[in-house]
């Protein structure tokens, strides 16, 4: 068996996978709370600001969508389309729900999202010759806000200390195992990319709900009762 670094050449590709699968994953939620901080800071500008940032993230997704379709190359563009996902879903899910423009507690957000789920998955068994990065553009959106609105929507019904929410947890928990361990078996950096894009989206939504119980829990209460003492 050869050897490069004292390494099996086998191994070799896996750890490069997995490599960039954890990296990828502090690195997209820096991003996310990045994006978040400064959202907060235009929103302190007025109106104008959010609205601007809502333009702004946009037309970044639209870009980059184009730019995806055009790159020749599969894991390259399929990485661009994400990002350029990522943007999109930044502009028409998240800033979009803090204007109060869409709410996932709505009977309009599962009609939006039944559609736009039907419409990807149709896109990507059926429809042959369309570019992966376009894919993988709409793709990001549809699979986040899908993970969004379940989330938002079981804590909202049955509470963030239910079975309900549990079993919504580990179900997250288990994909973003899975989306982690098929990144690495993989083996190119490409793969190991997106299997750690996927793995921080489940796992964003897991802590999610962690912190959604610890704060039914009411902390603040034994802390002002501490503090009254």
């Amino acid at each position: 068996m050869p050897y490069i670094w004292g390494i099996p050449n086998p191994a070799k590709d896996y750890i490069v996978a997995a490599f960039f699968a954890v990296a990828t994953v502090p690195f997209f939620i820096f991003l996310h709370m990045l994006g978040t901080k400064l959202f907060l800071r235009m929103q302190e500008s007025g109106r104008v600001g959010p609205v601007l940032f809502f333009g702004s993230m946009l037309a970044v997704g639209a870009g980059g969508t184009v730019v995806a379709c055009l790159i020749p190359y599969t894991g390259t563009a399929l990485v661009v389309g994400l990002a350029a996902g990522v943007a999109l879903w930044t502009a028409l899910g998240d800033v979009s729900e803090k204007l109060g423009w869409i709410s996932t507690l709505s009977r309009r957000a599962i009609l939006l999202f039944l559609p736009s789920l039907a419409g990807w998955l149709v896109i990507c068994f059926f429809v042959s010759g369309l570019p992966v990065g376009l894919k993988g553009a709409l793709g990001y959106p549809v699979v986040v806000w899908g993970i969004h609105l379940t989330r938002v929507r079981v804590l909202s019904k049955w509470g963030p200390s239910s079975l309900a929410a549990t079993i919504l947890a580990l179900a997250n928990a288990v994909l973003g195992g899975a989306a982690l361990a098929i990144g690495i078996i993989g083996k190119t950096p490409i793969s190991g990319i997106i299997g750690g894009v996927l793995f921080a989206i489940a796992a964003w939504s897991t802590l999610e709900i962690i912190w959604e119980r610890g704060m039914a829990r009411r902390p603040w209460s034994s802390l002002s009762k501490t503090t009254d003492q």
